[in-house]
């Protein structure tokens, strides 16, 4: 079925509020999700679309940091309404992940980045080889719309011609909004707006379709890309091809540890984890940026500007809370979590005792109000009633669940047999 036709089919529009819902979406954000959905203003928004009556507005276009770092983005935005029906396009895009090559790990139901991540880390054959990795400087705002236009053409010229004729509409406009100022120029692949995900899996098709025939193991999650190769000469040559690839679709990769060759067993960082033979921890970039977010709200809690915390322990109930939810999830969330993800890969545990030790000394300084040894006056047993958990402990205590429940996911993925697939001699 087309895609505005999908769109408009009311148990679609449920099944995508249910999604949203087991997201642990916010109740206010949902109700105007839903509000919009359901009524006609959405219905007439979608029909005038398949019709080719373009009336979205001109979108903000904004920069936001990126992450907890000092560098930005570039995001676009809509009226709210508009992302709201951007957003359930994507929900219905999902019906067309038969575009994407099944060596990509995104943008699709059922598979993620944690099967790849697992493929790596539990295959022994992949230990012995050479490892390429590759990733895009800014690949978002890199894409370069009329070639992303040419493979939009060849999967939906004949399969969806409305749904190709808005694509095409959308990504040549060039317009929108700085600060109020009506402002002209390359968009991209509008970064921000909820179909952008399509869009970036989509546009390094045809290089994964070449590279993975080449490879032992090809994947890609975005422009995060790995191959692995039994011999030096193999991963030079395929190296200069993906290089190729990358400049021919108009996009820089990064020149240093990010896009290179490792020796077999060499460590080497893909997608947060650290991986060094058979041993997989998080990644040091990973740990920074989470103690970069707890030392953030850490601050914001001591000061508690507002005044609304009356007490240390108020406080450190509040961040146990927050970065409890950041590894454990919210509570009624059907969402995998952090943890869900994270605990099954990795093979160790220094860096979570890392993890550990920071966010004690953080729920010890808005206890306190110092970052120093003087903090240690509040002793662990009264972090822990106040609810703080140990990321370790939790760690084994998953494990030990997983080896007394074989129905588990976390069973499947510690399990030593690999299912993926190596090309023979």
């Amino acid at each position: 079925m087309a895609l505005f036709e999908e769109m408009l089919d009311t148990e679609r529009r449920m099944a995508y509020l249910k999604y949203r819902e087991s997201r642990g979406e916010t109740d206010g954000r949902l109700q105007g999700m839903r509000e919009y959905l359901l009524r006609g203003a959405y219905t007439e928004d979608v029909r005038r679309l398949a019709r080719g009556e373009y009336t979205l507005s001109v979108p903000a276009r904004k920069e936001i940091p990126k992450g907890y770092t000092d560098r930005k983005r570039t995001i676009y935005h809509f009226t709210e309404d508009e992302m709201t029906l951007l957003r359930m396009m994507a929900f219905v895009l999902h019906d067309c992940e038969d575009l994407i090559p099944r060596e990509v790990y995104s943008f699709k139901r059922g598979i993620s980045v944690k099967d790849l991540v697992w493929k790596i880390s539990r295959c022994p054959e992949l230990r012995e080889q050479y490892v390429v990795k590759a990733d895009v400087v800014s690949y978002g705002n890199s894409i370069r719309a009329e070639r992303l236009i040419d493979m939009l053409r060849e999967g939906f010229a004949a399969r969806d011609p409305q749904a190709l004729a808005f694509f095409t509409w959308l990504l040549r406009r060039r317009t929108w909004y700085s600060d109020g100022v009506l402002t002209e120029g390359d968009t991209a692949a509008l970064p921000g707006i909820p179909i952008h995900n399509f869009f970036t899996n989509l546009y390094l098709t045809d290089t994964d379709r070449k590279l993975a025939p080449r490879c032992e193991l090809y994947g890609r999650y975005s422009d995060d890309i790995i191959l692995f190769q039994k011999t030096r000469p193999e991963a030079e040559e395929n190296l200069r091809l993906l290089l190729s690839e990358l400049d021919a679709h108009g996009l820089i990769p990064h020149r240093d540890e990010k896009t290179s060759i490792f020796e077999p067993g060499q460590a080497y960082d893909f997608l947060g984890f650290s991986f060094e033979g058979s041993q997989v921890d998080l990644a040091r970039a990973s740990v920074q940026k989470l103690k970069r977010r707890m030392r953030i709200r850490a601050k914001r809690i001591g000061l508690d500007r507002d005044g609304r915390l009356q007490t240390p322990e108020e406080k450190a109930r509040l961040l146990i809370r927050l970065n409890r939810q950041t590894f454990f999830g919210k509570a009624g969330s059907n969402d995998l979590c952090w943890s869900q993800w994270a605990f099954p890969v990795i093979t160790r545990t220094e860096r979570l005792h890392e993890l550990d030790l920071y966010n004690q000394q953080c729920i010890r300084y808005v206890m306190t109000g110092k970052w120093s040894d003087a903090g240690y006056r509040v002793r662990y047993a009264a972090l822990k009633e106040l609810g703080y958990e140990s990321l370790v402990r939790s760690y084994y205590g998953s494990r030990s669940r997983a080896q007394h429940d074989p129905g588990t996911t976390d069973q499947i993925m510690q399990g030593e047999t690999c299912t993926c697939t190596v090309l023979p001699n």
